[in-house]
């Protein structure tokens, strides 16, 4: 076999291998997220709607549910705000935690994305109503029979929020 001939083996076996992988990848991929369901959830306050997202890992067994508070200001539930550019970080780490098969719930905060409607005018946003948002999700949480023991996790303003929600939340 010559030279040439050589190199055009090493370069289908190479391709084969590339075209291998790539298969596996897909099908990896469309295998892990098949376990996992991703629905819309609500939550009527009283005083307006709040849109959120659920993302829960296929179990026979209750999981883990970790309630996901974004920071200040316009974030919303993927941890994007429109002053700041889009980044996804806290719908990726909702992913993250549902391929190590713990569930998750994150919301857009009153007045903001879809929860715009439940506070239109800013003025009327307060800490307390965002911890009141925070307990009234982690009640509806703790009822659901698919999930196990609660945890708030927050980021920025949304650290503030769940620590103060967390002692009548009853979080772990």
């Amino acid at each position: 076999m010559g030279a040439c001939e050589s190199n055009r083996h090493l370069v289908h076996d190479g391709v084969m291998m590339l075209r291998v992988l790539a298969l596996s990848l897909t099908l990896f991929t469309g295998f892990a997220q098949a376990t996992v369901l991703q629905r819309p959830i609500t939550l009527n306050t009283g005083t307006g709607e709040l849109f959120g997202s659920l993302l829960l890992p296929k179990s026979d067994t209750p999981v883990p549910v970790v309630l996901i508070i974004s920071g200040s200001g316009p974030t919303d539930r993927d941890g994007n705000n429109p002053d700041g550019g889009r980044n996804d970080s806290l719908k990726r780490l909702a992913w993250v935690l549902a391929k190590h098969n713990i569930a998750s719930v994150r919301y857009d905060k009153r007045g903001v994305a879809a929860s715009l409607a439940a506070t239109p005018d800013e003025r009327n946003l307060s800490v307390e109503a965002y911890v009141a948002d925070a307990e009234a999700w982690s009640q509806k949480l703790k009822t659901d029979p698919r999930f196990g023991q609660l945890i708030l996790l927050g980021h920025s303003e949304g650290a503030l929020i769940a620590t103060l929600a967390a002692p009548s939340a009853d979080a772990a």
